[in-house]
């Protein structure tokens, strides 16, 4: 299924990259300011004692000093918790309570007209 711009931007707003990525990580309470939607952790995706892994609300996105590793919502799930990008959007849209499209939406139906 192909899922529009439009509707995964949708999710992107509604639902803070922090919130997304604190479920998988602790965050460092000094280095973090919750305010400013400005966190900071030790990477998930590699072993490390200082926190150079940092999410950023205004931006959406995660990125790892250490490792490099960077992303958004969706990739963040497809590379931690191995889901498929479907998977991921199903998840993240519950999550942000966005209603998911219907597989017919912006096509027209695979069902034969009651006139033919």
């Amino acid at each position: 299924m192909r899922f529009s711009d439009q509707f995964l931007d949708e999710i992107r707003q509604r639902l803070p990259i922090t919130q997304v990525v604190g479920e998988h990580v602790m965050w460092d309470k000094r280095k973090s300011q919750p305010g400013k939607g400005d966190m900071w952790a030790c990477c998930p995706f590699h072993g490390e004692k200082s926190p150079s892994f940092h999410a950023d609300d205004r931006r959406g996105i995660y990125h790892c000093f250490g490792c490099g590793v960077s992303g958004d919502h969706f990739r963040f799930l497809i590379e931690k918790a191995g889901m498929s990008f479907p998977e991921a959007v199903e998840k993240l849209a519950g999550m942000a309570g966005v209603p998911m499209p219907s597989a017919t939406s912006g096509r027209k139906s695979a069902r034969p007209s009651a006139r033919a």
